[in-house]
């Protein structure tokens, strides 16, 4: 089921179960340990660059944290190792990098696609009522040249799709392929996403 998803769609649920209770207040708990020692993160080079492993970078501005023992723990969960590779068919996935992303009011993310070693990344909300991701689904197989080609000038671009971002529940998504982005953050308070990137040690 889990296969089938990622194939038709580029995305999977994990089921709640596959997380203890307890881990979540872990990692809640640390976010907010994490938050003053965060450091901006502000790409203001305009317009999308190509990297040579196929991932797209772009314009954005937040601040980062990787995180400690409770995100770690997280990310090395087996129930979360086995979604990754049952969506994926991959055989040996593992963390390669995660971490917390602190937005702030006016805070934003332009379209890009993600590190291409990132078979599958995930991502959920540490504060609740996080707005959706967008993301473009329909350009998943384009090839790098294509992407920019359609999307040169666009940081959020028109007819995309809404990516729900749930609260401590996570879902994974092809975003190597995937153009995604965040418009810029309208809340009042900072809005707290958790991502994990897998990839598998065989390749």
């Amino acid at each position: 089921m889990l296969r089938q998803m990622w194939l038709a769609e580029g995305r999977v649920e994990v089921p709640p179960e596959v997380i203890e209770p307890g881990l979540w207040e872990e990692v809640a708990e640390e976010a907010e340990r994490c938050e003053p020692l965060a450091v901006v993160r502000h790409n203001q080079r305009p317009g999308l660059l190509a990297m040579r492993d196929g991932s797209i970078t772009s314009p954005q501005r937040c601040r980062v944290h990787p995180g400690g023992k409770a995100v770690n723990a997280l990310a090395r969960a087996k129930g979360l190792v086995d979604v990754a590779g049952e969506a994926t068919g991959r055989s040996r996935m593992t963390a390669i990098r995660m971490g917390l992303k602190y937005y702030a009011p006016g805070d934003y993310m332009h379209v890009h696609r993600d590190d291409g070693k990132c078979e599958i990344t995930f991502s959920c909300g540490l504060t609740p009522n996080l707005g959706p991701m967008g993301w473009l689904p329909n350009l998943r197989w384009l090839t790098v040249d294509q992407v920019i080609d359609r999307l040169a000038g666009t940081p959020y671009p028109d007819g995309g799709e809404e990516f729900p971002i749930r609260y401590r529940a996570l879902t994974g998504f092809d975003g190597s392929r995937t153009p995604h982005w965040r418009t810029p953050l309208d809340t009042t308070s900072r809005e707290v996403l958790l991502t994990i990137c897998f990839t598998d040690l065989t390749v």
